[in-house]
């Protein structure tokens, strides 16, 4: 006895904390249920009509648009300035000077200048080269006065040589008589081999003329050359703005060294931007240059601005199946050159085409009314676009369909509306605040009891 009493006070100790979870585990159960319970006997109701005092339920309808348009595709991009310029140096100088609108955000005007550079390098090279031309010059007129010198010794060579074969003949004629010795026709004829030489040398020196004239014209052109190099230095010494705009960079400071083909300044021209946009490979076949693109840049409150396609360019990616146009339009406040804009490229409209607001398409059908009863019609929906084409509706979004609808057709404005086909309506169209515009929106709807429509289509007692 002794020992199951603590047996059982242990089991009961056990027992206690299991219960106690368990109640507490249902209290909370049952405080959801009744949470629950007070929602969904509170929750709002939506009016719902009655037949028995209205006969008919009231709908708002409208006629679908006729209307030329073209194919939207949205995309994106970023503007950039059609026409900017990166400035860089030429030249490897120091900078000796910063003019005045040489600083971000200032407006220049083609050829002013920006920078200037230390030119005294350039200067001394085009002296060197005006000096070095000067020397070439007096050598080629020194060969003028020596061709003149040397065509006339050739002259006297050649009558030297007449000469000394005359008397050489004249020796060996008398040599044939016994009236002159051998060495007597030896001293003749080498006089007349001392004339030759000289005649060929004559002739030597008067030969190489063209080509020392040649080398001297060659040096002058290479020095001119020199020259000319050395004016372009001391031209590009003076860094200008190569076009109109606002410099977008300006980065050197007096002392510093301006290195050739390193940027000094960006010069942009924001009057006229552009804008590469990636389309759907498929969209070639229906966008072409002058097409509309309206772009509005990525931000709270950015306004629409228009452009036209400029561009096309000629291959698809196959990587992304996407084909690039560029748009062309005028840079504004709204449209800065770097913005990430979103497009909307309006293809141009082959014929008239159904169109429709987008909350009349539920599911790809839409509800029409005819005759006062409600029919369900599948369609295709071809695209979408953004407007107002249609000033009694608020609707900015609306679609085309692929198939036109039949004429006189009134569409429901609410396509989300669950009512069973052939249920007896009243078409209701936008503005109507009578009976009797009622009836004339409605053909075939004589009933009386339906007056007063609500803006939205919503069914009223």
């Amino acid at each position: 006895m002794t020992a199951t009493q603590p047996d059982q006070g242990t089991t009961r100790l056990r027992i206690l904390p299991l219960l106690t979870r368990a109640v507490v585990s249902l209290g909370f159960i049952a405080v959801g249920i009744g949470i629950f319970s007070w929602l969904a006997m509170t929750r709002p109701q939506p009016p719902a009509s009655d037949p028995s005092t209205t006969g008919r339920l009231r709908l708002l309808v409208a006629e679908p648009l006729e209307l030329e348009v073209g194919r939207r595709f949205r995309a994106f991009g970023q503007a950039r300035a059609h026409d900017a310029a990166d400035v860089p140096a030429r030249v490897s100088a120091p900078v000796a000077k910063v003019h005045p609108n040489y600083r971000e955000g200032a407006t220049v005007a083609a050829g002013e200048p920006l920078v200037s550079l230390d030119d005294s390098d350039f200067q001394r090279q085009l002296s060197i080269a005006d000096e070095a031309i000067k020397a070439l010059d007096a050598q080629l007129g020194m060969l003028a006065l020596d061709e003149t010198s040397l065509r006339r010794n050739l002259e006297l060579s050649d009558e030297d040589a007449r000469l000394a074969k005359d008397d050489l003949d004249r020796v060996r004629a008398a040599a044939a008589q016994d009236a002159a010795v051998a060495r007597e026709v030896d001293r003749a004829r080498g006089a007349a081999i001392l004339a030759e030489r000289a005649v060929i040398a004559a002739r030597d020196a008067l030969e190489k003329l063209p080509l020392r004239r040649a080398a001297l014209v060659a040096d002058r052109a290479r020095q001119d050359s020199s020259r000319e190099l050395a004016r372009l230095s001391l031209e590009r010494s003076t860094i200008v703005s190569p076009m109109a705009g606002v410099v977008q960079f300006a980065e050197l400071d007096v002392g510093e060294m301006a290195a050739p083909g390193v940027r000094v300044a960006r010069v942009v021209d924001p009057s006229r931007v552009e804008i590469p946009v990636l389309l759907p490979a498929s969209a070639r076949t229906s966008v072409a240059i002058g097409d509309r693109v309206v772009l509005r840049a990525d931000r709270a409150g950015a306004e629409a601005v228009e452009a036209r396609i400029a561009r096309i360019a000629p291959e698809d990616d196959p990587a992304t199946r996407t084909m690039t146009v560029f748009a062309e339009g005028d840079g504004s406040r709204a449209l800065a050159p770097g913005s990430f804009v979103e497009a909307e490229v309006s293809a141009r409209a082959a014929g008239p085409r159904t169109v429709v607001p987008r909350r009349a398409v539920s599911g790809g059908r839409i509800l029409t009314v005819r005759d006062g009863i409600v029919r369900g019609v599948a369609v295709i929906v071809e695209f979408a676009f953004s407007g107002t084409p249609a000033p009694t509706l608020p609707d900015t979004e609306w679609v085309v369909l692929a198939e036109p609808l039949p004429a006189g057709t009134l569409i429901v404005l609410d396509g989300s509306r669950r009512i069973a086909e052939g249920a007896p309506v009243t078409a209701v169209r936008p503005g109507a605040e009578s009976t009797a515009d009622i009836g004339r929106g409605s053909p075939g709807n004589g009933n009386p009891a339906a007056t007063n429509a609500t803006p939205d289509g919503a069914a009223r007692n």
